[in-house]
């Protein structure tokens, strides 16, 4: 990792990471308690998060200590698939080839692990994102109340969106939200990270009784084959995020 950009304690708007020059940003968070090193898969960038008053070369020291880390970080990601007729995607633990027809009367259809999408040949790229989105708003949502259900809570909303740094979370209100890339995981693993976040409907806490049989549904993370922590668990799921870009 190259230390040049920081002479003169001048801030680096990019950072060379192996091979890659990835984008920089550094930012303070009022609340944060310690240097927070993120890989923003979605922007392929590096975030580096500093606590109100952390000092700016800590936080680079910080970095560079972090490098082999970020190294291996980026040599886990599986590689960009850009959106165009043909393309194979993994989806709900299988993979799918995209299509596009324009005479389809419907906007989507999944048949025979073929995602077929209608509409103009130059609006493919949305309509097919467009087209993932409800599959995972919909696929997610009857898996969470499913769990919920099991567990006797009630799940106040359900939200689905294109996260940048959690594949879910759950607030103290009942309200859930997913990342929607979640169904490019294995079915075990989405299925998981979903039975997790309901398990906060009843402990709002990673204690153990969060994932316990009386709390959660039976679901034990695929990644290990026992029970373990989510923020463990969660981290080496993003080796199965993929990028999806126009």
């Amino acid at each position: 990792m190259s230390t040049t950009a920081w002479s003169n304690q001048a801030l680096p708007d990019y950072l060379q990471v192996g091979e890659e020059m990835l984008p920089l940003v550094i930012r303070r968070h009022r609340s944060a308690k310690r240097i927070c090193l993120r890989y923003n898969p979605t922007d392929h960038a590096i975030s580096l998060t500093l606590p109100r008053h952390t000092r700016v070369t800590d936080g680079l020291s910080f970095l560079m200590q972090k490098s082999e880390w970020l190294i291996e970080t980026l040599r886990d990601m599986p590689s960009q698939k850009q959106i165009k007729p043909g393309v194979v995607i993994p989806l709900l633990g299988k993979r799918v080839r995209i299509k596009h027809d324009a005479s389809l009367s419907r906007k989507w259809v999944v048949r025979d692990d073929v995602l077929y999408v209608s509409g103009p040949r130059d609006e493919f790229p949305e309509r097919v994102t467009e087209a993932l989105k409800r599959i995972a708003a919909t696929t997610l949502t009857r898996v969470a109340e499913r769990d919920a259900q099991r567990i006797g809570r009630r799940i106040d909303r359900i939200t689905v969106r294109d996260t940048r740094s959690r594949w879910g979370s759950c607030s103290s209100t009942a309200r859930l939200s997913f990342s929607y890339r979640l169904i490019f995981a294995p079915r075990e693993v989405m299925e998981y990270v979903v039975a997790h976040d309901v398990a906060h409907l009843r402990h709002m806490n990673h204690s153990k009784g969060t994932l316990s049989s009386n709390s959660a549904p039976t679901t034990t993370p695929p990644a290990t084959g026992s029970s373990s922590t989510a923020k463990t668990f969660t981290a080496s799921t993003r080796k199965w995020l993929i990028f999806v870009r126009r």
